[in-house]
């Protein structure tokens, strides 16, 4: 059985780091080659925004082995997790991939007048998270021509679902050896220095280590080997990154070290972040897309950002009742097998 309280902060970070991403796109996006917020030095600005994601890999970083860890999770459970995780990640991205299609059938035909022409092999690429994979053989190019990220964020899940299947596996060892930590630590951030022209878990590596660092400085106290994995995070970050990075993988680390767990600021926001940042370059990028030429889009900027902010919020809220929600339900329904049941 879990043994698991409720991490309120986690909520509130989350909820940051989604409508961080949020600002981010709905500022720098161009619409008909023409931004919304014409000032250069502010899109500049809010361009740190999208270190949100980096803020999101901290969290997942912290969250999973914290799961993993109050549900006395052994490697003999191992597809038990993923059916877990996959059974809360795949439904609201499916849907978002579908939502992504109807839409563009939808304007094309009906709107536009063209003619219809669903790649459904670069959809498949999509569901599978295999685009990168696939763009990496000529063989398979070739049979996958149109073969891209339908939508960018798509590929930060692939991170994520990396993350997922390699933390199931080493977690157990982890917790038998602080040692182990530290090779391992390594290993992952050498290797993402070596492949850093890859958006792959190595290459964010230290996102994640931050975020395991969390965790155990919050079940164990600051000891001398999460103080060794710290500093290689930092100097990884410095010496290969850029600024802007280190800054935000520290904040992240900061914010789940620090903010008090019954600051409940933007909880429910932080409960539909995921759906949030999945659906809001479809709701909030489309209301954009089509106010340009509006009064308000023309000279209030900032307010249609709030006005796409919101209308991103509200179709987040219904996909979280609609469909994440009830995956959540599925994934809880899957429980871990204890000694005793084995025997």
């Amino acid at each position: 059985m879990e043994n698991r309280k409720r991490l309120n902060h986690i909520e509130s970070i989350r909820a940051f780091a989604a409508l961080s991403v949020g600002i981010f796109h709905f500022t720098n996006a161009s619409y008909y080659g023409a931004f919304l917020v014409p000032s250069e030095a502010q899109r500049h600005f809010f361009t740190f925004g999208a270190q949100g994601v980096e803020i999101f890999y901290v969290i997942s970083g912290f969250i999973i082995p914290y799961s993993l860890y109050h549900s006395r999770y052994t490697i003999q459970n191992y597809f038990r997790y993923l059916g877990k995780r996959l059974s809360r990640l795949l439904p609201p991205y499916f849907a978002t991939i579908a939502a992504i299609t109807l839409v563009g059938i939808f304007l094309t035909k009906l709107l536009w007048g063209g003619g219809i022409n669903i790649e459904w092999r670069n959809i498949a690429a999509n569901a599978f998270f295999a685009v990168d994979f696939i763009n990496a053989f000529d063989w398979l190019h070739n049979f996958f021509p149109d073969n891209v990220w339908i939508n960018p964020i798509f590929e930060t899940l692939k991170v994520e679902l990396q993350f997922y299947l390699l933390i199931g596996l080493i977690f157990p060892l982890l917790r038998k050896n602080r040692y182990l930590f530290i090779v391992f630590a390594l290993m992952l951030l050498v290797l993402g220095i070596y492949t850093i022209h890859m958006n792959t878990l190595l290459v964010n590596s230290p996102y994640f280590l931050l975020g395991i660092c969390g965790f155990f400085i919050f079940e164990e106290g600051w000891k001398k080997e999460y103080l060794i994995v710290l500093a290689f995070c930092a100097i990884s970050l410095f010496r290969f990154y850029y600024t802007e990075d280190l800054i935000a993988a520290f904040v992240g680390f900061t914010l789940i070290t620090w903010l008090p767990s019954n600051f409940k600021f933007l909880n429910f926001t932080g409960k539909i972040s995921y759906s949030y940042y999945l659906i809001h370059g479809l709701a909030g990028g489309e209301f954009l897309y089509f106010t340009r030429d509006s009064y308000l889009s023309q000279n209030h900027p900032y307010l249609m950002v709030l006005f796409a902010l919101l209308i991103s919020w509200l179709a987040a809220f219904l996909m979280y009742f609609c469909i994440e929600k009830p995956s959540l339900i599925i994934s809880k329904r899957i429980k871990y097998k204890t000694k005793k049941e084995e025997l």
